[in-house]
């Protein structure tokens, strides 16, 4: 039997010219692979990089009064379709020192996360804090959006409103939560877009201040009735219809990040306002 390595050798003279040129063009083919596949490669992140939506727009506030340093900005659009639940975060931008306004901002999301077979609802939310990370100026109420389909292009303009500075302890009033717990409250919720507050004075009443202290709302404690790790009051005067729900989970408040241990629903005079809150 003749040796291998002679055959390999002696396979360009079996071959001929012609030969020669068909292993080439073979060996050509197998080196454009790679190239090829970088192609592939691209062609897929381009495809990926065009599902990606933008929203841009800018935030301003009224005040002529310049934004101090190590200040920053948090833009967040999010999903906000259902009431009686927390929104979800789909896209968000933070940005530091962000200089004066109207500051430009640019949401980048996701084209499947906005497209379903119903029509849901989104908003944009922003807040401005300081460089201990005091909260400054934030959005008091919904900036709602169109997405996908129904998105117009148009740059969306966000307006904040002040955060009054904290008075000192000794010379600030009594309100909200320190007077509700001076007034003998043991339990104490809040909410956003509009805002609301609510305290439970134990055998005494529930007060539901709403619509940013627009409206309130006091009726007698009517006792909790407790169904699982859900407390329910439920309230009823010649002119107001009240039910509070309690439910044992956990909370983050929306406009300030901090969490509760319990989630809260009011329905006042058939109006929903879902929030968080804590005992007192």
């Amino acid at each position: 039997m003749r040796p291998l390595t002679s055959t390999l050798r002696s396979l360009p003279v079996l071959l001929g010219s012609s030969g020669v040129a068909v292993l080439l063009a073979l060996t050509g083919c197998d080196q454009s692979k790679p190239e090829a596949d970088s192609k592939q490669s691209t062609i897929e992140q381009q495809s990926q990089k065009a599902e990606q939506q933008i929203l841009s727009g800018k935030v301003m506030y009224r005040e002529r009064i310049a934004m101090p340093q190590g200040a920053t900005l948090t833009v967040t659009l999010e999903d906000v379709s259902l009431a009686d639940a927390p929104s979800t975060v789909i896209a968000e931008q933070h940005i530091d020192d962000p200089g004066q306004v109207p500051v430009p901002f640019t949401l980048r999301y996701a084209k499947d996360a906005v497209v379903h077979e119903h029509p849901m609802a989104y908003a944009v939310r922003a807040q401005i804090r300081g460089a201990q990370g005091q909260l400054l100026w934030t959005t008091t109420e919904r900036h709602t959006v169109a997405l996908g389909e129904r998105a117009s292009g148009e740059e969306t303009t966000i307006m904040l409103q002040r955060v009054a500075a904290e008075q000192p302890e000794a010379t600030s009033p009594k309100t909200g939560l320190a007077g509700a717990r001076e007034a003998g409250a043991t339990f104490w919720a809040v909410g956003n877009e509009p805002g609301w507050h609510l305290a439970i004075y134990p055998e005494e009443k529930l007060e539901f201040v709403g619509d940013y202290g627009e409206t309130t709302v006091t009726t007698p404690d009517p006792g909790a009735q407790t169904e699982g790790s859900e407390t329910i009051y439920q309230a009823n005067t010649e002119t107001a219809e009240l039910k509070v729900e309690i439910i044992e989970t956990s909370c983050e408040d929306t406009m300030s990040g901090e969490t509760f241990e319990y989630q809260v629903k009011v329905t006042s005079n058939e109006t929903l306002y879902s929030g968080c809150g804590r005992d007192l």
